[in-house]
This record gives structure tokens, C-alpha cells and sequence, in this order.
């Protein structure tokens, strides 16, 4: 049997699985919970403490100070709800956002062109700038001081060995989503702790987190005559990508969170073995075992956003921050090539030492080789795979094998990123990049309206979760419009 959910015919299966049995796991307690269920959520936080964080944050902090700390709770609330409501259609249908949006009007011949344009055009300069700026923590830590323009070519030289790394890690392993998943515990764990237990007590002053205190609550204000490309980066890439969120959700597809447990996954290159995917979701019949089922699944979405994803965004944002704004004079434009090792020499001033300065430098390189790992080597090719997988000539070129096309996609992203990274200093590409999230969310967050209020009655979202979304398209959309005034040189 089969019933109409969009655009295609999609399979109606008897039974939506339970946790137990999509984890094979007998019960589900607190470590079952911790170690077989979430996960998804911290390879969104080790993307996440990345170019905002580590780059947009700081520079913003610095030369601004932290009263517009609003928009980092304001940003990371709503995106939470954003992020539930996106995986709450994958947890029906097995399918993830970049298929199941092409459902959405006007239909998928606009979706199947739109969303690949702007995720090319997002991960190939993100990708590069991101890279290009662990590149430079790197560098500062092989020649000791800050690399500067004269040494441009040996940070595009470390860019290449950071993005053939990250190729590396999404090539082994059984399940890439799972590789991921593994790395990101220790990026995110080492990163959060050692700032927040070594490098924050020595040097955040109780006067800078008074004024975050402040600006966290200071709803709306932006200071006079600010750079709006500046501040609508730091908008978009506090906690992960505003908009372009939907890219980063298919990792739940592949952890087996709910019908996504039966359409298959995209295995490793190397440990991984061929991996029957499904072109199209299925879906459960409604009963009263089964919308029982999807509230349980819904709610341990909700554990792994709201208990992993929201505290470390807002923890990933605010501490670089703080230490930043403690760290370094008020008012001062950090340079384009430095800004993720430019505390490093601060830091090591305060210490009294220079191992201050390497461990800086280190926070800085692991934090956005995690970044550029998961937000652009992986996401994309992801996504771009899923949303080829649905032809079938695509299919038959690959004799089913899903990996033949993530990898010859991922193959060539790289190639169109190495031309990216000549094109630009790192921050300006990130700040290219955040701002492209603002405009994506401008089509994909009333999309994502429509199609969860196509659910089922008894799976929809609550009302309160529909008016957080069209606050988030409303600010989504003010935070755009404040980067073309920005690009246009208007200040306000």
C-alpha cells in the first residue's frame, strides 16, 4: 500500500520501529541513552564551534564589545527549535531535509536547483575559509609568531594537508556518520573543557562577563556605525548555520532515528561495505503503538538538541568571546589572516609563558579542523548524494554502491575549493559564507512551516514551535537585509 506525501509515491510500512529495536539495544536507560542514542547533535556542536566561534565571535567582541551578546541566546534558541522541526519530518519519513524539501511548492524542479547552488556556493568558500584559517593556527604554531601576508603561500600549503585530513577521516570507518560522531566527542569535549577549566579562569575579567550579562538581555541593540556583514556573520553562525541547518540533519538519518532506521546510510570508503539506500522515505500507518513510538523518538530528538546541541553552542560562542574581548584592547580590527591565532600571543603575555601561546594556537587548529570537517567536507558531498541518489540513471551508474557518487562529489568540491582559497583572505570567505546561511533561511524556514503542518494531525510541531519559526524567519530575514546595507556601505 502506499499514500501521496509530497511529490512521490512513498511506501507504507505497518510499524515506525522503537529505539530498542533501530539500536538494537534491550532497554533504554541513562547509558543506553548517552551512548547508543545521542550523537548526531555532537557532531553539530564540533561544526559549530568553528568560523563564527573561533573567527566572527571574537572579531565582533572585540571591536564591539559584548552588548549585542543577545543574539547568541536569541540564535541558538530558535535554531534549536529549528533544528527538532526539521528532524521531526525525517523521524516520519526516513528522508532527509535536502529530499523531503523538493516536496515543498514550488516543487522540486525550483528545490533540485536552488538548494544544490546554494550549498556548492556556501561549502566551497566556507570550506576555504574555514580551512585557510586552521591553516593559520597551524602556521603560527611551525614558525612561532603570527603568519602574515608574506606567508600566504605556506598557509594555503597547510590548507591543502587540513582539507586531505579531513578527506581521510570521512573515508574510514564502517558508517561516516559514526566516524564523525566518534571524532567530535573529543573535539568538542577537549575544546569546551580546556577553555573553559584552563584558558577562561586566567584570563576572562568579571567587569567583560558582567557586560555579556548585560547584552544578553539587551534585545535588539546593535551599536551605531557597526559593519553589518560583520554582525549578520556573527548572527547566522552562532550555533551553527541559521538557515542552512537543514544540510547538517541527515546525520539523524544515518544514526537510524526513526524510519531513517530502515531506509539504509552512507557507508565509509575503507572498514564501510555497499549499503542498500532507499531513493525515497517510507512511512508508518497511523495507529495508536505507532504515534506513540514517534512521541518517544521525538522526545530523544529533543534530549540531543536541547541537552547537547543548545548548551554548547551557547558555551562555544560565548567563551571565545569573553576570553577575546578580556584579552585584547576595545575597538581593535583584527587582521583577516590572524584572527585565529591572534590571541595566542595575549594569551602567552598573561601566562607569563610560551606555552600559553602554543595551547592557543592549538584550541584554534582543532576547533576549526572540526569544523571544516564536519560543516563542509562531509555536509556537503552528504547532501548533494542524497539528492542525486533519488535518479535513477545516477543509481545505475553506481551499480548501488552510495559511495561512488558521496566520493567522486566530495572529489570534486575539493578541487573547486582549492580555487576558492586563492580568491580571498579566510575571514572575508567566512563572512561570505555566514551570510549566504541568512539568505538560504529566507526560502527554507517557510518550507519547513509548510511541511510539518503536511504531518499527520497528531505529529505536528506545537503551536509554540510554529511562532518560533516565524520569529527566526523574521530575524533571518532583518539580519540579510542588514548585510546588503553592509555590502552596499550604509551604516546605520
Amino acid at each position: 500500500m502506499a499514500t501521496s506525501f509530497g511529490l512521490k509515491e512513498v511506501e507504507v510500512v505497518d510499524e515506525l520501529p522503537t529505539p530498542e529495536d533501530a539500536f538494537r539495544i534491550p532497554k533504554m536507560g541513562f547509558k543506553e541513552i548517552t551512548f547508543k542514542v545521542l550523537g548526531p547533535s555532537i557532531i553539530a556542536v564540533g561544526v559549530a564551534i568553528g568560523g563564527g566561534e573561533w573567527l566572527l565571535g571574537p572579531a565582533t567582541a572585540v571591536r564591539y564589545g559584548l552588548g549585542m551578546a543577545w543574539i547568541v541566546l536569541v540564535s541558538s534558541l530558535l535554531q534549536t527549535i529549528y533544528n527538532v522541526c526539521l528532524v521531526r519530518v525525517t523521524v516520519y519519513c526516513g528522508e532527509p531535509p535536502i529530499v523531503y524539501l523538493r516536496r515543498v511548492p514550488p516543487g522540486p524542479k525550483f528545490w533540485s536547483v536552488f538548494l544544490p547552488l546554494m550549498i556548492i556556493g556556501w561549502g566551497a568558500w566556507g570550506l576555504a575559509g574555514i580551512a585557510g584559517s586552521g591553516a593559520t593556527a597551524l602556521g603560527s604554531i611551525l614558525l612561532g609568531r603570527l603568519p602574515t601576508a608574506a606567508d600566504a603561500d605556506l598557509v594555503r600549503l597547510l590548507t591543502l594537508i587540513i582539507i586531505a585530513l579531513c578527506v581521510t577521516m570521512v573515508s574510514i570507518g564502517s558508517k561516516i556518520e559514526r566516524t564523525l560522531e566518534i571524532l567530535n566527542w573529543f573535539f568538542a569535549l577537549f575544546i569546551l573543557l580546556t577553555l573553559l577549566l584552563i584558558v577562561a579562569p586566567l584570563t576572562v575579567r568579571p567587569s567583560i562577563v558582567y557586560e555579556a550579562f548585560v547584552g544578553t538581555f539587551n534585545f535588539g541593540y546593535i551599536p551605531p556605525g557597526a559593519d553589518m556583514s560583520l554582525i549578520t556573520a556573527w548572527w547566522a553562525y552562532t550555533a551553527l548555520a541559521a538557515g542552512l541547518n537543514f544540510i547538517f540533519m541527515n546525520w539523524y538519518r544515518d544514526k537510524g532515528y526513526g524510519m531513517g532506521s530502515v531506509v539504509g546510510y552512507i557507508p565509509a570508503l575503507i572498514g564501510g561495505r555497499k549499503v542498500f539506500l532507499s531513493p525515497v522515505g517510507k512511512v508508518f500507518r497511523l495507529s495508536d503503538e505507532n504515534i506513540g513510538r514517534f512521541k518517544r523518538w521525538v522526545k530523544l530528538l529533543k534530549y540531543d538538541q536541547w541537552l547537547i546541541f543548545f548548551p554548547g553552542a551557547i558555551l562555544g560562542m560565548y567563551l571565545p568571546a569573553l576570553i577575546a574581548a578580556s584579552l585584547l584592547p576595545r575597538g581593535q580590527q583584527l587582521p583577516p589572516w590572524g584572527v585565529a591565532a591572534h590571541i595566542a600571543n595575549e594569551f602567552a603575555a598573561r601566562v607569563g609563558s610560551a606555552w600559553g601561546y602554543y595551547l592557543i594556537c592549538l584550541i584554534g587548529f582543532i576547533v576549526l579542523l572540526s569544523s571544516a570537517l564536519g560543516a563542509y567536507v562531509d555536509a556537503v558531498p552528504r547532501n548533494l548524494t542524497d539528492l542525486l541518489w533519488g535518479s535513477e540513471k545516477v543509481r545505475r551508474w553506481a551499480g548501488g554502491d552510495v559511495r561512488k557518487v558521496y566520493y567522486a562529489i566530495l572529489l570534486t568540491y575539493v578541487m573547486f575549493t582549492i580555487w576558492a582559497l586563492y580568491q580571498a583572505q579566510p575571514l572575508i570567505l567566512v563572512i561570505i559564507a555566514a551570510n549566504a546561511a541568512n539568505f538560504v533561511g529566507i526560502f527554507v524556514v517557510p518550507a519547513v512551516i509548510y511541511l510539518t503542518h503536511k504531518l499527520p494531525r497528531e505529529l505536528r510541531p506545537g503551536m509554540w514551535e510554529y511562532v518560533a519559526l516565524i520569529i527566526f524567519l523574521m530575524l533571518s530575514t532583518y539580519f540579510f537585509l542588514l548585510s546588503l546595507l553592509g555590502l552596499l556601505g550604509i551604516k546605520i
